[in-house]
């Protein structure tokens, strides 16, 4: 017999339960009454929801909620915690396909199969597939962070006159890493003379620059 990783068949839900999760005070433990009647999740196949919290890490073996759980209510976390969840979960299917997110739904269907052992018409990979599609709209795959912007340099056309901006930043060992960030504002006048521009660089740099 196949063994699956997670999965439900009310997999249009699974939103409803993680916005739930992150408004909600965290209880005691997630109990049947607690998706009724906090969360709103009455249907009887929302009872899954318990078994497959348990599954992806964010309850443990006594339905209490872990630091998993308790982190993904953090909107700053909830993407990479999810993602992490699933790796773990999934973890046979991230084997085969490094990028499994990404595939559309038929493919992602013929990667369960093969690591799953399922029959080509077996009635619970397309439930599988579903739970994890909808998953993944939780997660954050790039765990990539926009790099900190250090130099902007802008030119006002009118009047000839223009503004640069440099930011320096160093580290200071002695006070244990501390960040200290310069900022320099010139206004440059509206000249052509390149005599002028080479004597306020020099003097920039002879009494202020080397004192940074």
């Amino acid at each position: 017999m196949a063994e699956y990783p997670p999965y439900v068949n009310a997999h249009s839900s699974l939103p409803k339960l993680f916005a739930g999760i992150k408004t909600a005070a965290v209880p005691p433990k997630v109990t049947q009454d607690f998706l009724e009647t906090v969360l709103n999740l009455k249907s009887s196949s929302h009872r899954a929801y318990i078994p497959l919290l348990k599954r992806l890490g964010f309850l443990d073996g006594s339905n209490v909620p872990t630091q998993a759980y308790k982190d993904f209510r953090d909107s700053a976390l909830s993407g990479s915690v999810m993602a992490e969840r699933l790796k773990e979960a999934y973890k046979p299917l991230f084997a085969a396909s490094e990028y499994a997110w990404k595939l559309n739904k038929a493919d992602l269907q013929g990667k369960l199969k093969n690591v799953t052992g399922a029959g080509e018409e077996d009635p619970y990979v397309p439930a599988v597939a579903n739970t994890f599609l909808e998953l993944s709209k939780l997660a954050t795959w790039s765990g990539a962070t926009p790099a900190k912007k250090e130099t902007t340099e802008s030119t006002n056309g009118a009047g000839g006159a223009g503004t640069e901006r440099r930011e320096r930043e160093r580290d200071e060992t002695s006070t244990g890493g501390l960040r200290l960030a310069y900022t320099i504002n010139l206004n440059l006048p509206a000249t052509t003379e390149i005599e002028v521009f080479n004597a306020i660089f020099k003097s920039l740099r002879e009494n202020l620059l080397r004192q940074l």
